[in-house]
């Protein structure tokens, strides 16, 4: 059922660098993640680590952390937390 919702997403990603304005410098590594994104229909306030979250998504990727950003259609994702522990990691998302 999963398998057959993922798709593959070109990513970016951020460094621990800061720019002038105090926002994290974006590296021009790129590369392709296979993951499931699904919208969040209700608010998650469970934790302050991804409270702000808007989308879920599902991957096998054990690389994918908090510094990569997703582009999914026409919006860019900000992954806010990975949840590791399973087969999947699930990744929590927010607009950027």
């Amino acid at each position: 059922m999963i398998n057959s919702k993922m798709k593959n997403y070109t990513y970016s990603r951020t460094s621990k660098d800061i720019d002038e304005y105090g926002m994290p410098v974006i590296i021009n590594e790129e590369g392709t993640i296979k993951m499931s994104i699904n919208f969040v229909s209700e608010t998650i306030n469970e934790n302050s680590l991804y409270s702000g979250a808007q989308y879920v998504g599902l991957t096998l990727n054990k690389q994918i952390d908090a510094n990569y950003i997703i582009q999914y259609g026409e919006e860019k994702l900000k992954v806010l937390y990975v949840n590791k522990e399973g087969k999947y990691n699930q990744v929590f998302l927010a607009r950027v």
